[in-house]
């Protein structure tokens, strides 16, 4: 199966929508004649895994609405039934089965996320097969797997890749109330699922435009792209009433988070998406966004980009856009290709506050 896309859709031709380690899980599965009839699928980000493996209707997990997305159109593009792969939100409950297949994420959280999901839901005799490439090992790998098994292998390279074989799962206490842990800011406590971005701290550009972020009196709606654990969101619903505020993340547990952190305020929507396309026109007087350009071992500044010339069709007129970025990205020159009105709220040696105008 060769017709794969990557979904938010990227101008880097360079990034493929699979790698070796997802050649491998599936090697691994044919050498190892695993029953793969009941088959789960944890972090299949464009849904390689899935499609290779439709003939057996697997169960996918997704924790990104992109995901899902990915996922269906992959399946079309490779003349499989969608219907045939099984999509499961993360936040649901784990499906039974002999065997479970992780391409491991770079969040360790994540990881940790999937393996208790799993144990929650397994038989004595289920194995995982845990896949990742060997430039991202860490011991930490190793470590948090051997929490959860007893019995943690590690094949040989191919492609420069690597498996884990994981069997027999160990009993574990509570293991629902380990799905969320607590961020501490400002003498303010925020929940957040494993997994959401920045687990140990607020990331410091976010700490940085929280200190400069200020509503103004004739904005009445806004828009959180990216949202997180909602903080930014939070600030501004802190500071004024709102006729319409909007929490938007990819992340399914960035939603959810969000949701847990805001959910006394009135007037405040909690969206999982990566896209603008379903906003009206002119809709916000306000969008915020603290826009990623790493996802997972790699870097795309394009779909951050293309967040912001997007806004501008949703943004009212007099309504403004503030992204707050890293220095060397320089986002105030692509910008001023939509923005008629461009200046720097603030900035210090590793982060830019930019503040656009419709």
């Amino acid at each position: 199966m060769k017709n794969f896309v990557r979904l938010p859709l990227t101008k880097d031709r360079s990034l493929k929508a699979w790698n070796a380690a997802d050649e491998h899980l599936l090697k691994c599965i044919e050498e190892e004649n695993l029953d793969v009839s009941k088959v789960v699928i944890f972090h299949d980000r464009y849904g390689y895994l899935s499609t290779n493996l439709a003939q057996h209707s697997p169960t996918t997990f997704i924790y990104l609405k992109s995901q899902s997305d990915a996922i269906s159109t992959n399946a079309i593009s490779n003349d499989i039934e969608p219907k045939s792969i099984r999509i499961k939100s993360i936040l649901e409950s784990a499906s039974n089965s002999n065997n479970y297949i992780i391409k491991i994420p770079k969040s360790l959280d994540l990881f940790r996320l999937y393996l208790i999901k799993i144990c929650d839901a397994c038989q004595a005799d289920s194995k995982v097969l845990a896949g990742f490439m060997t430039r991202h090992f860490s011991k930490s790998i190793i470590t948090i797997a051997e929490e959860y098994f007893e019995n943690v292998t590690q094949s040989k390279a191919w492609k420069k890749s690597r498996v884990l074989n994981l069997s027999k799962p160990k009993i574990i206490k509570s293991r629902n109330s380990n799905l969320i842990h607590t961020i501490i800011h400002d003498d303010h406590k925020y929940q957040q699922y494993l997994g959401v971005f920045s687990a140990k701290h607020i990331d410091f550009a976010t700490q940085f435009l929280l200190d400069h972020l200020q509503a103004k009196e004739n904005e009445n709606s806004f828009l959180d792209i990216g949202t997180g654990n909602g903080i930014i969101g939070k600030h501004l619903l802190d500071q004024k009433s709102w006729k319409n505020a909007i929490l938007m993340d990819d992340s399914i547990l960035a939603t959810a988070s969000s949701q847990l952190n805001t959910s006394k305020y009135p007037s405040v929507e909690w969206i999982a998406d990566y896209h603008l396309d379903s906003f009206s026109n002119d809709q916000f007087d306000l969008i915020i966004t603290n826009p990623p350009f790493h996802f997972e071992f790699e870097v795309d500044p394009s779909i951050a980009l293309q967040l912001m010339e997007d806004s501008y069709r949703i943004l009212a007129t007099g309504g403004r856009l503030i992204v707050v970025a890293n220095r060397h990205l320089n986002y105030k020159s692509q910008l001023s290709k939509w923005y008629p009105s461009i200046s720097v709220l603030n900035e210090n040696e590793k982060f830019v506050i930019y503040e656009a105008y419709k």
